[in-house]
């Protein structure tokens, strides 16, 4: 549970706007890309602070590349979908109403923090000195005004003063109420049932069904037809003089682990196999030429219906209409070189074909119905075998089970508010009751730590949303 946590927690609920630094070196989506529900120059209002298009524009890209970054094939449907704009737009209010509670208390940032703040980021310097060459091409390339950017950095700097007056410090009160709940420890017995003694009786008529609702799963593979021509790296000739240049030319390939230049001896075979596999691939290229006119002689015919080249070749392959030459892709230890003859496209299995795959997924989905039963029927009587005290970050051994099993039983025990229960994983049912539990479980030291960022989050959390909350009822927020 611990380590879940570790890769899962929860940041900010108000994120400070110096993200925009950031988001100018790592480069941005081209404007006009998006076409907003909104008109005029300002899309809102909170108190004195005015929300300007472009600066929604700037946050909803903002927020576009992180999802785009995270999720493939992320699209502007995608973006509209989960009301991404609305979310750029509910962000920058949060942030508006902030600054107008920094105007009233009369926080203000002088120039030289801005000048600070910006000649010290990395992304505008050049050998740790400012570039303003530099700066002012990295704005022009990414369409920001030195104006607008230096307001933004303002702001954020604003913002940070603002977050700076909230307690930063948690009581032990606090990090006992937190860490209570990693300390608690299950006395538990369980007992474990299987799939192995349940056999379904599946009637014909059931099976027939499953499978009409189910065909589309059953499919008969593509056939293809092809010629191909495989050139290997390890039958090309090199001398000393192409290894020797292959090394002065391309010394950046040729590092240790510790990120330092290789010798040209101990990078011999590295080196001596880079060039045979440019010579493979020009080698290929010829063949391919060869192969798309038609005059090629050594290729190979081939049929078949499983995957037996890498994923991306078989892509290509789906893609490619009769008589389409694939340009040379990397196979095995070289170059390989595929002409389509002919191909015939997955056609769903009729029934007596598919009939034995669709039992065993019949009869499995059946088993796992029958065994909840099993489970459920005896969940209130069973005796069970006494494993002693589990915690949330429990690491030792059960028996009858694995090391993935034991960590799902554990995580959905210390998820139920159940006394006794079961859990199905994979093909067993867990029973188990708890028979005794206390806060005696002893932390480690790394957990002790993980413990206080949570409570320091959670803490943090909770203020800025207060915060938040308190500032809504204080300023107007009107949206255009």
């Amino acid at each position: 549970m611990i380590e879940w946590m570790q890769k899962h927690k929860k940041y900010l609920v108000i994120t400070i706007w110096i993200s925009t630094i950031a988001f100018i070196a790592a480069g941005m989506i081209g404007w006009g890309q998006y076409n907003f529900s909104i008109s005029g120059d300002s899309v809102a209002k909170v108190g004195k602070i005015t929300i300007s298009r472009q600066e929604l524009e700037q946050e909803y890209r903002r927020f576009y590349e992180i999802y785009a970054q995270a999720i493939d094939n992320f699209s502007q449907e995608d973006a509209q979908a989960m009301g991404l704009e609305n979310a750029a737009l509910n962000f920058l209010i949060n942030q508006a109403l902030l600054r107008n509670f920094a105007l009233d208390l009369g926080l203000q940032v002088e120039d030289t923090e801005v000048i600070d703040e910006i000649t010290q980021n990395e992304a505008f310097q050049d050998n740790g000195h400012f570039d303003e060459n530099r700066y002012k091409t990295l704005l022009q390339e990414n369409r920001y005004r030195p104006s607008d950017f230096e307001e933004n950095v303002r702001n954020a700097l604003l913002l940070q003063k603002i977050t700076a007056l909230l307690p930063k410090t948690i009581t032990p009160l606090e990090l006992s109420a937190v860490s209570s709940g990693f300390e608690l420890e299950d006395k538990i017995e369980i007992a474990i049932l299987t799939t192995k003694t349940i056999h379904p009786n599946i009637p014909q008529t059931e099976l027939k069904t499953f499978w009409e609702q189910n065909k589309n799963k059953y499919q008969k593979p593509a056939e293809f037809d092809i010629q191909s021509i495989f050139v290997g790296s390890n039958t090309q000739p090199v001398t000393p003089i192409e290894l020797e240049e292959q090394y002065k030319q391309n010394k950046s390939l040729y590092l240790n682990d510790k990120g330092e230049l290789e010798s040209f001896q101990s990078a011999k075979e590295k080196i001596q196999k880079d060039v045979q596999m440019q010579k493979a691939q020009s080698q290929a290229l010829q063949e391919y030429l060869k192969l798309k006119k038609g005059e090629a002689k050594n290729f190979q015919s081939q049929t078949f219906s499983d995957n037996r080249y890498p994923p991306e070749v078989m892509q290509e392959l789906q893609k490619a209409k009769i008589n389409d030459t694939l340009k040379p892709q990397v196979y095995q230890d070289g170059y390989i070189v595929i002409k389509l003859i002919g191909k015939k496209d997955a056609q769903p299995k009729d029934f007596e074909a598919a009939k034995s795959q669709a039992l065993s997924e019949l009869e499995a989905t059946k088993k796992i119905q029958l065994l909840k039963i099993e489970a459920q029927n005896k969940l209130e009587t069973f005796t069970g075998k006494n494993i002693g005290f589990v915690y949330p970050n429990f690491k030792g051994k059960i028996e009858g089970l694995d090391e993935k099993e034991t960590s799902e039983l554990i995580a959905q025990i210390f998820a139920s508010n159940k006394k006794s229960n079961f859990a199905i994983i994979n093909d067993k049912a867990i029973l188990y009751r708890i028979t005794q539990q206390d806060f005696k479980n002893k932390l480690q030291e790394s957990d002790k730590s993980l413990m206080q960022n949570i409570t320091e989050n959670l803490k943090t959390n909770y203020l800025d949303q207060t915060l938040i909350d308190h500032l809504r009822r204080q300023y107007t927020i009107k949206r255009y």
